[in-house]
């Protein structure tokens, strides 16, 4: 059954969920989470939830990427839906664009899809990736990067200069790691399961962590 949280101007949704499961009546729940931008900690907070009525959240459907990416890094399946209208500068791409114009450097540019060996996408925004990068593909962003899957190939964040830039993955192990100047090889050993990674420079050196709080700064 399709349950849908309230708008998130009227009311929060954790005053509603309770009731929300409560007149469900169904022990599979598809959760409809609107512009709603929830991190890690709360969906552990609305899972516990969901077992302590004696239900299961089967999927969940959200307008925002960061909600999305932390339910893939919760284990759940989700997927991303765009809510109507689209804001201006946000805009979808299924396939890299040659060349951006000044006047699109603001926002996020969306590709879903794989990227393989060979595959070169570019933006002089962020970018989120809605599929994997493999080895041999190659994301350059002058904002930050995230991808929603494994970067296994090579990424270039804050490819203007940009020290804040960051770059994001539900598994980051990439070949070369590029953020403004530095450059740094991706860890060898493997993710911890259900823990999405970030990286970012501090005192000019790329880290890695685990990434609880996603989001996407324009570019």
């Amino acid at each position: 059954m399709n349950i849908k949280l309230p708008n998130h101007r009227d009311q929060h949704w954790r005053d509603t969920i309770k009731d929300l499961l409560d007149n469900a009546n169904t022990g599979c729940i598809d959760l409809d989470c609107g512009d709603w931008s929830l991190t890690y900690t709360d969906l552990q907070d609305l899972m516990a939830e969901v077992e302590q009525s004696g239900q299961r959240l089967d999927s969940l459907i959200s307008n925002v990427p960061d909600t999305v990416v932390s339910a893939r890094a919760f284990g759940l399946e989700a997927r991303l839906q765009r809510s109507a209208p689209i804001c201006s500068g946000d805009l979808l791409h299924t396939e890299p664009p040659a060349k951006e114009s000044p006047t699109q450097s603001t926002g996020v540019m969306f590709h879903q899809g794989t990227l393989r060996s060979g595959d070169y996408l570019h933006s002089d925004r962020s970018i989120l990736v809605y599929g994997d990068v493999n080895p041999g593909a190659t994301v350059t962003a002058c904002g930050d990067i995230l991808v929603w899957g494994r970067l296994r190939g090579v990424a270039h964040a804050g490819a203007k200069g940009s020290t804040q830039a960051r770059i994001i993955a539900l598994q980051l192990r990439p070949l070369q790691l590029r953020i403004a100047d530095a450059v740094a090889r991706g860890p060898d050993d493997l993710p911890q399961p259900g823990l999405a990674e970030q990286a970012s420079l501090r005192n000019g050196v790329i880290r890695i962590d685990p990434a609880e709080v996603l989001s996407l700064q324009p570019g």
